[in-house]
């Protein structure tokens, strides 16, 4: 396939994929759409603004000294000076991270949560046995741990940058300590074994217009092929598990570590 055929499949794929963010849910009535829209509030609000949505989870933020983390402060500019604000919302470069492991996000506890607490058990008491449980908890895993960027016309996510392990041996790593850390803490998600790593950029809150959609895409295509030129390999320190209240902030409350022998 030519570099044209692939930019060309790239630019498809984004644009449907944008077409069915902001139009609803394929194969959906609107009181289908409605009704999951209602089940799990949103992130953003209507003016662009972060929503109360808060949690917990084990990320690695992206290291501040890093080419990667350069690339996405490029890439931060790059959408701040877009002009679609009114549609979009650029995280903080402080927000950047990659997520090893979802822990529980309240707004959508009914989805997953851990099995040995009480479904309904309180923000606060479920941080704090999770916390409790993580202090204790071996992380057995040899750092970095080493991601690298989806090649181009695998970047279908809209909002984010689309990782994978840098090597078979990196993927084993990674897919064991998410084995652990979801025995460790009774809490599996329905999509464990196939979770998609990643960085998110920003959210589609408003729907596009034809003229900010393939503005989007363009502006899309052209910075996540920057990115892959620049950080061919992303190299990702001890995780953190932290708390959040919105999509803007995550605070670490406990490093996780290699014990001693």
């Amino acid at each position: 396939m030519t570099t044209t055929s692939r930019r060309h499949a790239l630019r498809t794929v984004l644009y449907t994929t944008l077409a069915m963010a902001t139009a609803g849910p394929a194969g959906r009535t609107s009181a289908q759409t409605a009704q999951t829209s209602a089940a799990v509030p949103p992130k953003f609000l209507s003016d662009g603004s972060a929503a109360h949505w808060s949690g917990n989870t084990i990320i690695c933020h992206i290291d501040r000294r890093s080419a990667a983390f350069m690339a996405l402060l490029d890439i931060h500019v790059a959408l701040m000076r877009s002009g679609l604000h009114a549609h979009i919302t650029p995280l903080p470069p402080a927000s950047y991270h990659m997520t090893v492991f979802e822990g529980v996000a309240y707004p959508a506890r009914h989805r997953y949560f851990p099995t040995d607490l009480p479904p309904d058990a309180s923000e606060a008491s479920c941080n704090a046995a999770m916390l409790e449980k993580l202090r204790r908890f071996d992380l057995r895993t040899a750092l970095p741990i080493r991601m690298r960027p989806l090649p181009l016309a695998r970047q279908t996510n809209l909002a984010s940058i689309l990782l994978e392990p840098a090597d078979a041996a990196e993927n084993r790593k990674l897919r064991l300590l998410r084995d652990r850390l979801a025995d460790t803490l009774q809490l599996r998600a329905p999509h464990h074994d196939d979770y998609r790593f990643h960085i998110t950029l920003d959210y589609v809150y408003a729907p596009l217009d034809d003229a900010s959609r393939a503005t989007l895409m363009v502006l899309r295509e052209r910075l996540l092929a920057d990115f892959i030129a620049r950080s061919p390999l992303v190299e990702l320190g001890a995780p953190e598990f932290t708390y959040f209240d919105d999509m803007l902030e995550f605070r670490p409350q406990l490093l996780l570590s290699n014990q001693p022998a």
